[in-house]
């Protein structure tokens, strides 16, 4: 009757929960096991550091993929002969570590994700508080699921006089029940390292450089005069698949240039130079492809840590995307190789996902685009990676619009000058957007945008541009972001493009491009960022396709400009409450 009522839910927000569902039910069965004795002699003991001096909190986490977990869900019920639950205990044991938090924000990220909401930071700090008193114990069962995203299913147990089992918690405690559920979060960092690696090739997957615009592929890295700090990294090549890229499921309706490379209708439509003005019903198919992109790209964001590659962002995108019935629309357009770019700080824009580890102070963007019902939605973000660039468990509340700005150290003056491009990047993205409406030309939002790029001493990108967008990737119009630029026309309702001013530290716009014939550098090796949504003009303004919602990363730097539609979120929120009740359902079995 629960999972019944679950997928009633997951039919009214319009998702795939399925796997969620089936999650769910297996990680709470197993929370049910170890609210036993012989869940305490047989995982929460033998996993037990007793060596650890450096924390008094004893919580575990036992991280595997959804697959893998709905595999071992038949020996957690109770019909299940004992035999069989204790051996399946010891073999997770073995796979579970005894973990902690500190006060840092490091911490979590490592384990939990970037941005994670407050309420969720707040729980998953106050269990593992929890469990540094005596004789409790935390459980966090922390679930990959197929999209990419992680649910985590939570337990607090304390060894009582009626034996071992849920803990009670008094009246003050942060927690309202010993078992609750954190989503949406990221894989730990761990659990995102490669499995093959060009140290450590497989027979499946093999490293190589990307070489001619994607067309080939070489064991050298090929000659260029560099100019930043950055250099490309070997990328995978899935050996027995077409042309080495990621498998898309049969059942997934393909863009035109899967097979070929080449998008033959939107070559066409170029030549024509007019603009669709799209239909209700039309627009209503473009929202739907711009809220797929919208939780790939969060679901990537909440993934960006130290350590963490490109690669691995990379598979959660295709992985998410593919989840929602939908085709990762840069996978082999012109032969580019991967499902979404990823640009690292002198990247402007197009750059291919490598093996590369990110790193304390790197900047990265993060360019989606989802094509879905035969529409694409295109958006991108840059992020900090590391320490700063979190908002975390922030003193205001997410309805506030998520915390305070990140304070910067007057002594860290790249830190400063890297925030300062970022909230610029952004600013131009929101000048942009406050002059769409009917009759405005295309060209003046260069004017905007350049303007507020001269307030921080920062230049604008002139070789790439915005476009229109719908039923084709890139289309007429083109959104120059210049000032000075010649675009012709202007906005008419109905009108879809996007919005995506390319931002330079300093004032060398110009830019180069690396041997792979895709990535595009600053010439003068500067950072660059750049911030994009896709919307469509309406009769009195703009309309926001690819907005974020209250499931967004809260990072910086998201402060000012928090585009929510709360009507839509309040269906939300219901939704997520619902399936809050129905977690504390499978609780009462505690």
């Amino acid at each position: 009757k629960s999972r019944s009522h679950l997928s009633t839910l997951c039919k009214r927000a319009h998702t795939p929960m399925a796997d969620k569902d089936e999650s769910l039910a297996a990680a709470v069965n197993l929370l049910t096991l170890l609210a036993s004795d012989s869940g305490k002699e047989t995982f929460f003991l033998p996993t037990l550091d007793d060596t650890s001096t450096t924390t008094k909190q004893k919580c575990f986490l036992f991280e595997c993929s959804s697959t893998a977990l709905q595999a071992l869900s038949k020996m957690f019920l109770p019909s299940t002969p004992g035999a069989l639950k204790v051996s399946a205990l010891k073999s997770i044991a073995k796979k579970a570590k005894q973990v902690e938090l500190t006060e840092t924000q490091a911490s979590f990220n490592t384990l939990f994700g970037y941005g994670i909401s407050k309420k969720n930071e707040t729980r998953l700090r106050t269990l593992f508080e929890e469990s540094a008193k005596e004789k409790r114990y935390g459980a966090v069962i922390s679930v990959r699921l197929k999209c990419g995203e992680s649910v985590a299913v939570c337990g607090l147990f304390e060894d009582g006089e009626n034996g071992f089992g849920k803990a009670s918690l008094s009246d003050d405690s942060k927690l309202s029940s010993s078992s609750f559920w954190a989503y949406p979060l990221a894989p730990s960092t761990t659990f995102l390292e490669l499995q093959s690696t060009p140290e450590k090739e497989t027979d499946e997957v093999k490293w190589l450089y990307c070489d001619d615009k994607g067309n080939s592929r070489t064991e050298d890295m090929p000659y260029f005069k560099w100019k930043g700090k950055l250099r490309p990294y070997k990328i995978s090549h899935q050996e027995k698949l077409f042309r080495g890229m990621r498998k898309v499921p049969d059942s997934v309706v393909k863009a035109e240039w899967w097979e070929t490379s080449r998008p033959l209708g939107e070559e066409r439509a170029r030549q024509q130079r007019v603009a669709d003005e799209l239909s209700q019903k039309e627009i209503e198919k473009l929202r739907k492809a711009c809220a797929i992109g919208r939780g790939a790209i969060d679901c990537v964001v909440r993934a960006i840590r130290p350590g963490v590659t490109p690669e691995a962002l990379d598979a959660l995108c295709h992985d998410y995307i593919c989840d929602k019935n939908a085709y990762p629309s840069p996978l082999n357009y012109y032969c580019f190789p991967k499902s979404c770019c990823i640009s690292v700080n002198e990247v402007i824009c197009h750059g291919i996902p490598d093996c590369r580890p990110l790193e304390e102070g790197d900047i990265v963007n993060i360019d989606v685009t989802a094509f879905f019902g035969g529409y694409h939605g295109d958006l991108n973000e840059t992020v900090f990676v590391g320490s700063g660039g979190d908002k975390g468990n922030s003193t205001k509340t997410d309805s506030e619009g998520g915390g305070e700005e990140v304070e910067v150290k007057e002594s860290d003056s790249d830190k400063k000058e890297t925030f300062k491009l970022l909230k610029c990047a952004y600013e131009c993205l929101a000048a942009g957007m406050s002059i769409v409406k009917p009759d405005t030309r295309y060209r003046d939002i260069g004017e905007k945008v350049s303007t507020v790029a001269s307030k921080y001493n920062c230049s604008v990108v002139k070789t790439y541009c915005g476009h229109g967008i719908g039923k084709h990737f890139h289309c007429f119009p083109n959104v120059p972001h210049y000032k000075g630029n010649k675009a012709s026309g202007a906005m008419k309702p109905g009108h879809a493009f996007t919005i995506e001013p390319m931002i330079n530290l300093g004032k060398e716009w110009r830019d180069e491009l690396w041997p792979d014939g895709w990535t595009a550098v600053t010439k003068d090796g500067s950072l660059s960022a750049q911030y994009e949504h896709t919307m469509v003009c309406t009769t009195d303004g703009v309309d926001v396709l690819t907005k974020r919602n209250k499931n967004s990363p809260r990072v910086f730097p998201f402060t000012e400009y928090e585009d929510i539609d709360e009507d839509e979120e309040e269906d939300k929120e219901k939704i997520m409450l619902e399936l809050e009740e129905l977690v504390n359902e499978f609780n009462s079995k505690l």
